[in-house]
């Protein structure tokens, strides 16, 4: 338990000393730098709640100490996420809200706990007398829904994130966030485990204390390990690229366009006579901001007529020109000794793991059975 606590203490300290050295760190470092530091200081305290535990309670001062901070770690990745996925990202009053629940919790523990003399405290853990007491029970709970909601609402924001994005980017590999997409997938299940056996063990007795502890821990630090890993490397995609489109407004048109206008309709024509004889979708990284600039119209304009005449995004209305630029290649016999991520390549995509999903998305066939099947023609 001790080793696996010191080591839950001093990954997320050694995350952060990374995190606050980095070159050039924008809110989201800082805003995860001081994440890690958070659970450095909670697993510490945890550590201190059970030396005490196997010594005899030589530190009462320490006792009950971690529990209130567990509920700033889903507000503390909530920040993370929304510096993250937010255009606009800005510090505002009414996110303190967001630490209103750890307040209540802590001001629960001083009024039940805190102020009790040393020796009552001790015999309070010590016997598990807190686990009858109703205040214990609202704080488990309160925990699993912070935890789980956070997770939850974190990956609602990266769902929405990765759709606004697509209204401005053809290709969206290094700015996906895919990798946050999957540790809050798995954090939502396992987390949701951990807490299921909280939750059980209030009426029925599943394992000791420090058992479920160190199992709750142990995914932590995981859980840790992967979000500095990845988040170390994460660039902020607002802090690196200047967007000229508010992507909000870009990515959620309003119902109900208006019908077409013969100005709409004689740009729409434009749209597609550049497509086809430009192919400004052979250039990997073409933006919303180049193909609008091309044909001297508004990145808002633009972004307008794809999605509120056309209802695609500039994604899917890119990649399908490139899908089509590879079944043409692939019927061309000076290509056929080129294998299918050369014709990918060389039809605008430049990411192997987007070509394989956009192709399949679109025809419901993988491009080597695609290949086969125009081949046998």
């Amino acid at each position: 338990m001790e080793s696996i606590l010191l080591i839950g203490v001093f990954l997320p300290f050694f995350l952060a000393v990374l995190v606050f050295t980095k070159k050039e760190r924008s809110v989201s470092d800082h805003i995860l730098g001081s994440f890690f530091l958070l659970y450095a200081v909670n697993i510490f305290l945890s550590y201190m709640q059970a030396y005490n535990r196997q010594n005899g309670y030589l530190h009462p001062a320490w006792i009950q100490t971690a529990t209130p901070l567990l509920m700033l770690h889903g507000p503390a990745l909530w920040f993370y996420i929304k510096s993250l996925t937010d255009q606009q990202f800005r510090l505002k009053p009414g996110y303190l809200l967001h630490f209103l629940p750890f307040l209540i919790v802590l001001a629960e523990h001083y009024i039940h706990f805190y102020t009790l003399p040393a020796q009552q405290r001790i015999e309070v853990v010590r016997g598990l007398a807190f686990r009858e007491h109703w205040a214990y029970t609202a704080v488990v709970v309160a925990i699993a829904v912070s935890q789980v909601g956070y997770f939850s609402w974190g990956l609602a924001i990266v769902q929405g994130y990765r759709k606004k994005i697509k209204t401005y980017f053809s290709h969206l590999e290094p700015f996906s966030l895919e990798w946050l997409r999957q540790l809050l997938i798995a954090a939502v299940i396992c987390y949701g485990i951990i807490h299921l056996l909280y939750l059980t063990d209030l009426f029925y007795p599943v394992a000791s204390f420090g058992i479920l502890q160190v199992f709750s821990y142990t995914l932590g630090t995981l859980y840790l390990v992967f979000l500095g890993f990845f988040g170390l490397r994460q660039g902020n995609l607002f802090h690196a690229h200047k967007i000229n489109l508010n992507l909000e407004e870009a990515a959620f048109e309003k119902p109900g366009e208006p019908p077409l206008q013969t100005r709409e309709e004689q740009f729409i024509q434009k749209l597609q006579n550049h497509m086809r004889e430009k192919k400004p979708y052979l250039t990997p990284d073409l933006t919303i901001a180049r193909l609008s600039n091309q044909l001297e119209v508004t990145p808002e304009y633009l972004s307008k007529i794809l999605n509120g005449y056309l209802k695609c995004s500039f994604f899917d209305f890119v990649n399908h020109y490139r899908i089509e630029e590879f079944k043409a290649k692939c019927l061309e016999d000076e290509n056929s000794k080129l294998t299918l991520m050369g014709l990918a390549y060389d039809s605008g995509f430049n990411s192997k793991a987007t070509f394989n999903r956009v192709f399949k998305n679109a025809t419901g066939l993988t491009p080597g059975a695609y290949f086969r099947q125009v081949s046998e023609k």
